[in-house]
């Protein structure tokens, strides 16, 4: 008799937690911290003076003890390196829904922290929007190509 009141007790606890969370996070979340996180962006190429947009050309996902589940983009800090191997300057984007204007030609760097994990990958900024010119490397690093 006790020991299905601790059971009862036990599953119904359970169940208040359950309800509460809202099962906004997965399971493995529930008993796991996050072991690393994984942005996989829909857009790497990009005009001069183009916008960086998290919401639309990045999703971030969460990996809790082989459990996946997508990273709500405004929970996440990215920063982007301006001139990966020539400096080190960063630009925070401040905003994850506005973004921020890619102002100079060259391979980039997007950083991705969500409780101390980090994920990155390149990004390309190449001549103004809408030229059809390519400009890679004038600004960063990157290799330049004129067809004669």
């Amino acid at each position: 008799m006790v020991k299905k009141f601790f059971t009862l007790l036990i599953f119904s606890l359970f169940s208040i937690a359950v309800v509460i969370t809202g099962c906004s996070a997965p399971v493995g979340s529930l008993l796991y911290s996050v072991d690393y996180i994984k942005a996989v962006p829909s857009k790497v190429l990009y005009g001069k003076n183009e916008w960086f947009k998290p919401t639309q050309h990045v999703k971030v996902y969460g990996v809790y003890g082989g459990v996946e589940d997508e990273i709500d983009i405004d929970k996440v800090e990215i920063k982007i390196i301006e001139n990966p191997g020539f400096s080190n300057n960063e630009l925070p984007v401040d905003d994850n829904n506005q973004g921020l204007v890619l102002e100079s030609e060259g391979s980039k760097v997007v950083i991705i922290t969500y409780n101390d994990k980090e994920a990155r990958y390149n990004i390309a900024v190449g001549g103004p929007k809408g030229t059809g010119e390519s400009g890679w490397g004038g600004g960063g690093t990157g290799i330049k190509i004129i067809w004669e």
